[in-house]
């Protein structure tokens, strides 16, 4: 690595050499060595870089200049010269590339472990209690993040908080080029993230700003702001540095807050494909029940033949067609109610558009009650989400009882399990790690209702449904 001073800008450059030895073919009597690229503060200072040579097997002192944008090389005065070297510079570019590629890749994989240390001196804090208001998290966890994550946190144009949107104020605008927002951030108090969503995407819609975060420090969503539905339809990942996986929250924040996958526009890429993910994911679920009950009407011959083979294989003997449809027609109750009014249900939910029969004989709800369950007579999770309520009442039965009693009671093993691979999860709802534990976030509100009333039975346990 050579430094240089620019006497003329007064600046400062670096120069790092990558090898070129037998990775470009000579042209006659030149053999091309290495390629030196110029830096400053440890950013690529231009395009032109320098290719350095040997002429019939000497070193030269002089360098071919190379435009690295344009792929080509400039201020060679001999045509002929010129023209031998025309068909190099492409070659030599795209050696550049698939070195700054590799660097990208080990920066990342080397941001990812300081991620995960500084992730988890955060957790131990938040433990503690130690963020106490929202400037307390915004220094002391967001900007910590962003620094790790390459943002220059003391450059205005690029991070600045208290960015005035429509006389209104976003904690933090991440911006490029300067001054223009790219991501926002809306900072909470620790456990009041529920608040201020409604704000923050007016802001981004006002901006049109691809990727809105919200944070309370322990908990950062993940928004793609330009897709359709609710505010939560539009959540593409939720991590908790408290309950989840350091690793994990690590690749997510790198995901999506990375600054050099922000400048490049990747970030904005990435959250579009994987809430466009979500939402194909979204509409196989609505759909299945459609699917199964159409090859039920349908009377579908190999759908048939082949759970009368498997019945064959099971009990010796073959049913009859009329058998296999008979029960199959039981089946088709179960997704008799709609799915798209099923996955709305929400512990929370201010908009029930229907009441909700149980066919296990549990209460019928009113239209528009907020109800919380109620275990043994006491409320849980009035002011939580429905996964955070759902994982409470979980807590709660393994305090109950223990926790081998209630894997066992969960029969299917789709709710929690000690071993990771049993749970029902998924790349977008992993399990969430709850001590000696992992539980299932991969099903829809109504599902952990229909799960929580499965599970208190065979436990033996009162479980009601109440208003707020």
């Amino acid at each position: 690595m050579e430094h240089i001073v620019d006497n003329v800008n007064k600046l400062e450059l670096t120069f790092k050499t990558i090898d070129l030895k037998g990775r470009v073919p000579a042209t006659d009597s030149i053999e091309f060595l290495s390629v030196e690229e110029p830096y400053r503060e440890g950013r690529r200072y231009s395009p032109f870089v320098r290719v350095r040579y040997a002429l019939n097997g000497i070193k030269q002192d002089k360098a071919f200049p190379l435009d690295v944008d344009k792929g080509i090389f400039l201020s060679i005065d001999d045509d002929v010269l010129e023209e031998r070297l025309r068909p190099i510079a492409p070659k030599i570019v795209k050696i550049l590339q698939e070195h700054a590629m590799q660097q990208s890749v080990e920066r990342r994989d080397s941001i990812r472990m300081t991620l995960k240390e500084h992730i988890d001196d955060i957790r131990n804090q938040l433990k503690k209690g130690a963020f106490a208001d929202e400037a307390a998290v915004s220094n002391g966890i967001v900007n910590r993040l962003l620094h790790t994550l390459e943002w220059p946190i003391f450059t205005p144009q690029v991070v600045i908080p208290e960015f005035g949107v429509e006389g209104q104020r976003v904690d933090f605008a991440l911006c490029h080029p300067a001054s223009t927002p790219r991501v926002f951030i809306e900072v909470k108090r620790v456990g009041n993230i529920d608040k201020g969503i409604r704000q923050l995407f007016n802001y981004a819609f006002h901006i049109g700003v691809p990727i809105v975060i919200l944070t309370d420090g322990q908990k950062w969503r993940f928004y793609h702001p330009a897709g359709e539905g609710s505010y939560e339809d539009r959540m593409v990942k939720e991590i908790d540095i408290i309950v989840g996986n350091s690793e994990e929250c690590a690749k997510s924040l790198n995901r999506y807050l990375n600054y050099k996958t922000v400048q490049t526009g990747e970030a904005a890429e990435v959250i579009v494909e994987d809430y466009k993910s979500i939402v194909n994911q979204r509409k196989i679920e609505e759909r299945l029940p459609e699917v199964w009950n159409e090859l039920v009407q349908e009377k579908n011959e190999k759908l048939l033949q082949v759970v009368r083979e498997k019945a064959k294989y099971k009990v010796g003997h073959k049913p009859t067609e009329e058998q296999v449809l008979a029960f199959l027609k039981t089946l088709e109750r179960k997704f008799e109610t709609n799915p798209k009014e099923d996955s709305r249900l929400n512990f929370r939910d201010e908009k029930q558009e229907k009441s909700l029969n149980f066919r296990d004989g549990r209460q019928r709800r009113s239209p528009g009650d907020p109800f919380v369950p109620i275990l043994n007579g006491e409320k849980i999770g009035e002011k939580l989400s429905a996964i955070d309520t759902f994982d409470k009442v979980i807590k709660k039965l393994v305090e109950m009882f223990s926790l081998q009693q209630v894997i066992k009671a969960d029969s299917e093993r789709v709710i929690l399990s000690t071993d990771q691979s049993e749970v029902d999860h998924s790349p977008n709802h992993p399990a969430r790690q709850c001590g000696d534990y992992y539980l299932s976030t991969n099903h829809g509100n109504g599902d952990k209702e229909r799960h929580l009333n499965k599970l208190t039975d065979r436990l033996g346990v009162e479980l009601r449904w109440g208003p707020k």
